[in-house]
């Protein structure tokens, strides 16, 4: 029974955390976040930057920045020996000199061995602060207090009250399953069909939420130590914005806005009438407490500065320059917590077009014919919240460059073998790039299909019949229309990421 161990302070450790990448972890987006909120942030490639994650799990983004970022230092910290066994694993085969990880609990960290650690620029908690008890959450503070510089970033996402609200009930119905079978499997299966009866018998008290969704779909039965995580931690407690910026204050951190663009934007967040009680709520803590009333969603992304400095945010926007991540000519829709926005075709159309044939600035971008009446602001946000673009961190063929990204190649190798073939159900994965200081998302066929790409041609060339042939597993040829579909879909790929995949050096 994957139940915690003593050691574990009520966590599971038995099954890992998945994998998985989230673009908005990056050095590239966290700047973009701060110039469009007109705070300073002094980074950039050349940056020597020193990267910290707090509850690295296996080390997959903490590896994804190393690669990203060679002239940065990242050291993954986790109290899961296992996680970090895993970690430098991947770190060494793909020979990753600039990461490091150590097992820690930070519960118990403080006094010298606090101290011997470097100071961070940035410092990520992601999936953690909710899950964990107090010690834990105060060995989180006391690392920012002593070791973040003056200047520095915290990436901090939790589980956000009241949106949380209606999980605590589930959690507590599903732990209690998960902890009285005899195996994970059993758990998780017996707790689905639990779940079913309740819902079928039209309960008060448990209304729809994401987590009841996810446990009842195809995606969850595929992500069982996803799962895990999200039920079987004996601390699961989701906060109030106001109680976590209040813990951050403790560190000298200043909230600076989200990490989810989108929602730095009041009319891409509220409804007008909504927009009017935000008007006239009395402080920050008390606007942020409205919004999450008011929004579609149950976990924040809150980025925090210890030391704030305020500058020209217009201005920094217009510097950012954005590189194409895919050539699909699609409509581009940002869905925002207040509905769905989308730039009409004679503005979108000639910033793709534009995109298409090299990296642009913001500035270089409005100054399109047509464009200029959209501001700098709404440009980033559309462009980058509809996954038309992401900053650009590196011009390719730059000093250094085929060294750096010779790095990043091997990792998305490496990660290629060891994660596309097991499928890892919707899971978010990552091509490593020095270009975007971190990666481009992408799924486990994408993974898998770069990773051939980046391979000397095999027979029948790049041919999306001959990638999709050497993709199959082994064994018996799979059904015809199973093939047909997985040449369709390298054909999909081929057609709408090859140009971007060759720019950003990934294949």
């Amino acid at each position: 029974m994957s139940t915690p161990t003593g050691w574990a302070r009520g966590y599971p450790v038995v099954e890992p955390y998945p994998a998985s990448w989230h673009h908005f972890q990056s050095p590239a987006h966290l700047a973009a976040i701060c110039a469009l909120m007109g705070v300073a942030w002094d980074v950039g490639p050349g940056t020597p930057l020193s990267i910290a994650e707090i509850g690295c799990g296996t080390g997959y983004t903490a590896n994804v920045l190393a690669a990203g970022n060679p002239n940065a230092t990242v050291l993954g910290l986790d109290y899961n020996p296992a996680h970090i066994a895993e970690a430098r694993a991947v770190a060494g085969a793909a020979g990753l000199g600039n990461v490091g990880f150590a097992e820690i609990d930070l519960a118990e960290l403080d006094g010298a061995e606090l101290d011997r650690l470097p100071e961070f620029d940035l410092v990520t908690v992601h999936g953690v602060w909710s899950w964990v008890d107090d010690p834990v959450r105060e060995g989180v503070l006391r690392l920012l207090r002593r070791r973040l510089k003056p200047g520095g970033v915290v990436l901090m996402t939790y589980n956000a009250l009241p949106g949380a609200s209606a999980a605590l009930g589930l959690w507590r119905l599903v732990r209690a399953t998960l902890l009285a079978h005899g195996s994970t499997a059993a758990g998780l299966a017996a707790a689905r069909v639990q779940l079913e009866r309740l819902l079928a018998a039209e309960p008060r008290h448990l209304p729809p939420s994401g987590w009841s969704t996810l446990l009842l779909s195809d995606i969850g039965l595929a992500r069982q130590g996803y799962l895990l995580h999200e039920f079987l931690t004996e601390h699961w407690r989701p906060s109030f914005f106001g109680d976590v910026a209040a813990a951050l204050a403790g560190a000298r951190c200043a909230h600076v806005g989200s990490a989810s663009i989108d929602e730095n934007f009041l009319t891409m967040t509220l409804s007008p009438a909504q927009q009017v009680l935000w008007n006239e709520a009395p402080d920050a803590a008390a606007r942020e407490l409205l919004t999450d009333f008011c929004v579609p969603r149950a976990f924040r992304r809150d980025v925090f500065m210890r030391g704030l400095r305020r500058i020209r945010g217009d201005q920094a926007v217009e510097a950012i320059t954005l590189v194409a991540v895919s050539e699909a000519r699609i409509d581009r829709k940002l869905v925002t917590q207040a509905g769905e926005a989308m730039l009409p075709p004679h503005i979108i159309g000639p910033m793709q077009a534009a995109l298409a044939e090299r990296p642009c600035s913001i500035r270089e971008l409005r100054a399109l014919p047509g464009v200029g009446g959209v501001t700098a602001a709404e440009l980033l946000a559309m462009l980058v919240g509809s996954g038309a673009a992401l900053p650009l961190w590196r011009a390719p063929g730059d000093i250094g460059w085929e060294a750096a990204n010779a790095a990043a190649r091997r990792l998305n190798a490496v990660a290629a073998a060891r994660l596309a073939p097991h499928g890892l159900g919707a899971a978010r994965l990552a091509l490593a790039s020095p270009a975007l200081g971190g990666g481009l998302g992408v799924d486990p066929l994408e993974l898998a299909l770069a990773g051939l790409l980046a391979d000397p041609p095999g027979p029948g060339g790049d041919a999306p019949a001959a990638l999709a042939a050497r993709l199959l597993p082994p064994g018996p040829p799979p059904p015809a229309e199973v093939v047909a579909d997985l040449e369709g879909k390298v054909a999909t790929i081929l057609r709408d990421r090859r140009s971007a995949w060759r720019y950003l050096g990934i294949t």
